[in-house]
Order: structure tokens, then sequence, then C-alpha cells
């Protein structure tokens, strides 16, 4: 199973608020650099990092949003119903079939294959984004919760 997918589409819907807190730190640390104990280098190299990670979270959003546009619009909302909480207008949607899960798995296999030709693939996840801790988290959770349901 790829994990890394579906901690992609688990993180998407906070990226944006995740890159806002990380824009603050930045901000507050330039503010607040008078006052800082650290030496300029150590503060200076501080904000980059964080910077660095803020670029890469920007970057991880704008493939993810391109690979999701380019799904069938069934694709979309199965995936927006799982991993978005967003109900289906279409009265006929039924999330408890065992077609439903079928479908789910599918779109989450078409929406990987796009994302691996937008350049996100296993090793490309691993290099860059484990080493925010929003997306290793994310990541080692779901990891845990599938290992659960495979061991009962």
């Amino acid at each position: 199973m790829k994990y890394y997918v579906k901690t992609i589409l688990s993180c998407f819907i906070a990226l944006d608020s995740v890159i806002e807190q990380i824009e603050n730190v930045i901000k507050k640390k330039a503010r607040n650099s008078f006052y800082d104990y650290e030496s300029a280098e150590k503060l200076a190299s501080n904000v980059l990092v964080l910077c660095n990670i803020r670029c890469d979270l920007i970057d991880l959003k704008e493939k993810t949003a391109n690979s999701l546009n380019k799904l069938s619009e069934e694709d979309k909302i199965l995936i927006a119903y799982k991993y978005f909480g967003i109900l289906p207008e279409d009265e006929n949607f039924d999330h408890t079939s065992r077609n439903y899960f079928r479908k789910q798995i599918r779109a989450i296999e078409r929406f990987s294959k796009i994302l691996e030709k937008e350049g996100m693939t296993y090793e490309h996840f691993f290099a860059t984004y484990m080493k925010i801790q929003y997306i290793a988290s994310t990541y080692n959770k779901m990891v845990k919760e599938e290992g659960k349901k495979h061991t009962i």
C-alpha cells in the first residue's frame, strides 16, 4: 500500500494553515531577533530551515492540487469524501456498498500514478518531506493504523 500517497491526501487540507503558521514563526523570529540570545548566524540558519520547509510544503500543495485536477469527476468525489470530508451532492452516492470501496481503491491508484508523473515518487517524498514533523507524524500514524487493521 502506498502510505505516502494517503499521507499526502490526509495532509493536503491543512497545508495552507501549516504554511501560514510557519510564516508567522518566521516573522516573529525576525521581529524578536534583537531580544534573542542566539547568535545571528544561528538565528539566520533557523529561519532558513523554516523557509525551506515552507517552500517544500508549497511545492507539495501545488503538485497535489495539479494531480487532483487531472482526475475524473468521480475520482475527485471519492477522494474528497474520504480525505477531505466533503459529502457529495449526488443522492445516489452510497459510501457503504462494496462497490464504493473498490472505486475508492482505484481512485487512489489513479491519483498515485498522476502524482508519480508530477515527480512525486516514494523516494522523492521521503527525501523531501519526511524531515517535516507534520508530514512525518501523519505518515507514521497512517502506517500504524493500517498495521492494526491487518493484524486484527
